[in-house]
């Protein structure tokens, strides 16, 4: 189903992802581009109107489009500004919401499909849960889903994802324990980005093993979201970080082609999709979790003492949140085992152990963020635990950064 577009070329402002959320609150279907897109895919994109952001010259081809322009360069703009020029003058209907978007996606995917066979890799995250839903109402039986544990899940998550994918909605759901075979790849590698790359690939080797033996599995799809493909510098824009699903895929895959049924919706979007289509909230609003799991949250190379230490900081961490009923909690939260070691008094003695640091912030759309005012009683709470139940921490200390300068993620 294609919706009228509004086209956001970026000159290299700060406020791109802000100007788009805006739009996008209007219900109108927009897509940021970098300034430098060549011609022939701006038109492509059919836009009904551009928006100009950042600063520099027009290039000719936009003018050419022949098309209503906006120019915002070097110059606030609000809401009401936006829709006096998208909808008063550029004429858009304003038909883009969630249930558009649902019924969208389902004929996208059938398109793509056909009558072929789609193998999902299931995280049990609100991407992929919401992709492995709209799979499953576009394909129905002809979905499977692969759950692979790599062994950087949090604590329990496992056994989690399988009763609510399994038991609740019974989807084909398979799970694969591949804890050793991660770790074994991931032996000695320090280098955040090379912890990506490799379980990137790790990934789509599991699944096309599985398709395998599965039989004919035509389609591999993934949670890919917008944000993803903006981080990781696709279609001309800047690096951030890499992300396994987009920057850490092997140039050939054992598939006809990747189904992405939410690379162009924000993290607040997917979770409106995630409640139009009935998930229960303990998956529709859970923290956004990286594909690489724990394994970037525990800097430095990886062992399963180190990951099980993490685990269990993490979960004490999220648990005294949870119970705190704070009136605005965090929009993600999640602890990290730094690769500092910090020397403590342990039973009157002098230890030398880990360091755990805590990272609390509160976003709307995961490009910008800051940190969380957690009442220091909690701290205070998830400190005391954390050093009395994973002994081999000495120190718990705050991460208060906002994003931008640091990322929500440590690596």
């Amino acid at each position: 189903m294609k919706h009228e577009l509004a086209l956001i070329l970026d000159f290299g402002s700060e406020n791109r992802q802000q100007t788009a959320k805006i739009v996008r609150g209007l219900d109108i279907y927009c897509e940021v581009l970098p300034a430098s897109t060549p011609a022939e895919h701006i038109a492509a994109r059919n836009p009904k109107a551009v928006i100009l952001q950042g600063g520099g010259s027009v290039p000719a081809p936009v003018l050419e489009l022949k098309v209503p322009i906006l120019d915002l360069r070097g110059a606030p703009c609000d809401a009401a500004a936006l829709k006096k020029f998208l909808v008063d003058k550029a004429g858009f209907s304003c038909d883009w919401d969630t249930a558009a978007f649902v019924n969208g996606a389902v004929e996208s995917i059938r398109a793509q499909v056909g009558d072929g066979n789609v193998l999902l890799g299931m995280s049990g995250g609100i991407d992929s849960s919401v992709c492995a839903l709209l799979l499953h109402k576009a394909v129905g039986q002809r979905l499977a889903c692969v759950f692979v544990d790599h062994g950087c899940m949090r604590l329990n998550e496992p056994a989690e994802v399988a009763d609510v994918f399994q038991k609740q909605f019974g989807l084909n759901l398979i799970c694969v324990d591949a804890r050793d075979r991660f770790l074994n790849a991931l032996k000695g590698v320090a280098d955040p980005e090379q912890k990506r790359v490799i379980i990137g690939e790790e990934f789509l080797r599991v699944f096309e093993e599985e398709a395998r033996k599965l039989g004919r599995l035509d389609y591999f799809a993934q949670g890919t979201i917008y944000p993803d493909i903006i981080e990781s510098g696709k279609e001309g824009g800047k690096n951030v970080k890499s992300h396994h699903n987009v920057g850490g895929l092997p140039d050939r895959i054992d598939f006809k082609g990747i189904v992405e049924p939410v690379k162009h919706l924000f993290k607040d979007e997917v979770r409106k999709a995630a409640a139009f289509l009935g998930l229960p909230p303990a998956i529709a609003q859970r923290q956004p979790f990286p594909g690489p799991g724990l394994a970037v949250r525990c800097l430095g190379a990886l062992t399963r003492e180190r990951l099980d230490l993490l685990r269990v900081a993490d979960a004490i961490f999220r648990d005294e949140v949870l119970s705190a009923n704070l009136p605005e909690p965090p929009g993600q939260y999640f602890a990290v085992l730094t690769g500092d070691r910090s020397v403590g008094v342990i039973n009157g003695g002098r230890a030398y152990g880990n360091t755990i640091a805590l990272r609390a912030v509160d976003t709307r759309d995961f490009m910008q963020a800051r940190a969380t005012r957690l009442p220091y009683e909690l701290l205070d709470r998830v400190a005391e635990r954390i050093t009395r139940e994973a002994p081999a921490v000495t120190r718990v200390v705050l991460d208060i950064t906002p994003k931008p300068p640091a990322t929500i993620e440590w690596e």
